[in-house]
């Protein structure tokens, strides 16, 4: 009897055992609830005050929006001016591409055209030499004999001239006036294009001093044909030299003419010498160098004056 007494005290005391457990294991529950639930409010309570705040905002940009589509109001009535000037503005930059691109396509034609234009002078050189060298092989034929005598003839009416200038000195009527000759010579160049130019000649000088292709000698032995090509050849450019650097803005005419009675001189005396010669081209080249050189004098002393001019007013 006893021991189911104890049998049933013991179960008792375990129920009761479990019973506090739970109690305690809700108890635990009900806190965290209770924490969750002030966290929870917590939360709620500053998503309320930031819900506020937006709304503040909310009115005021409402109120912003209200007072800009006033103002929108007012200058809509000013948006055709806006127009027209974003118009000018984009006509303004049209036209300065236009003008930018009509430069180009001026300065590609401009440098087609002076292409053209060498070419042209230098099929009319061709076609006058091919002519001139027709019309003197016709005349050799017809005339012969005649036609030789001539030529001597007219040799000797330029040698005696060259001499006759030489001996008498620089006269003026001999010469073209300055004024005109340079009018002739600048048409068509500025000065960048008469400094290119002249640098070109000077390349040919150079070119044609290195290769020989100044002077010619017949004589049989090599030495001394390239002996008497060397003398010419130093005697015509040191005449050649000299009046480069006695050029200024008023002998030009005398100095062309110096040189040609040179070239024509030291011709005559190199037939002497196995008729030693300057080529004509090479003449041509010291002469074109002469000209562009007073072309570039003169525009630097154009443009001096120019500077002297704009300082003083």
């Amino acid at each position: 009897m006893s021991n189911i007494l104890l049998i049933m005290l013991a179960a008792a005391l375990a129920g009761l055992l479990y019973a506090c457990r739970q109690l305690q294991h809700k108890q635990q529950l009900l806190q965290g609830l209770q924490e969750n639930f002030n966290r929870a409010r917590n939360e709620l309570s500053r998503h309320e005050a930031q819900s506020g705040e937006l709304n503040y905002e909310i009115t005021q940009l409402r109120i912003q929006a209200s007072s800009l589509k006033v103002q929108l109001n007012k200058f809509s009535q000013y948006q055709h001016v806006v127009d027209i000037e974003q118009y000018v503005l984009n006509r303004r930059l049209q036209a300065d591409s236009f003008i930018e691109m009509t430069k180009l396509n001026a300065e590609i034609m401009l440098d087609e055209i002076k292409e053209i234009i060498a070419q042209v002078k230098a099929f009319l050189a061709q076609h006058q030499q091919q002519a001139q060298d027709s019309i003197e092989r016709k005349a050799q034929e017809k005339l012969k004999d005649y036609y030789a005598q001539a030529q001597a003839l007219q040799e000797r009416s330029g040698i005696v001239q060259a001499l006759e200038r030489k001996i008498c000195g620089d006269q003026q009527q001999y010469f073209f006036p300055q004024p005109r000759l340079m009018e002739q010579l600048i048409g068509g160049y500025s000065e960048a294009d008469g400094a290119r130019h002249l640098q070109a000649v000077r390349s040919k000088i150079q070119a044609a001093n290195a290769s020989g292709q100044v002077a010619e000698c017949h004589y049989v032995d090599e030495s001394r044909c390239q002996a008497f090509s060397a003398l010419v050849t130093l005697a015509f450019n040191s005449k050649a030299d000299l009046y480069l650097a006695q050029l200024d803005g008023a002998n030009l005419g005398q100095l062309l003419q110096a040189l040609q009675d040179d070239y024509l001189l030291i011709n005559f005396h190199g037939n002497h010498f196995s008729h030693s010669h300057i080529y004509e081209s090479y003449l041509n080249l010291r002469l074109e160098e002469l000209k562009f050189a007073a072309l570039l004098q003169a525009a630097k002393a154009h443009s001096v004056q120019e500077e002297a001019e704009q300082i003083l007013n």
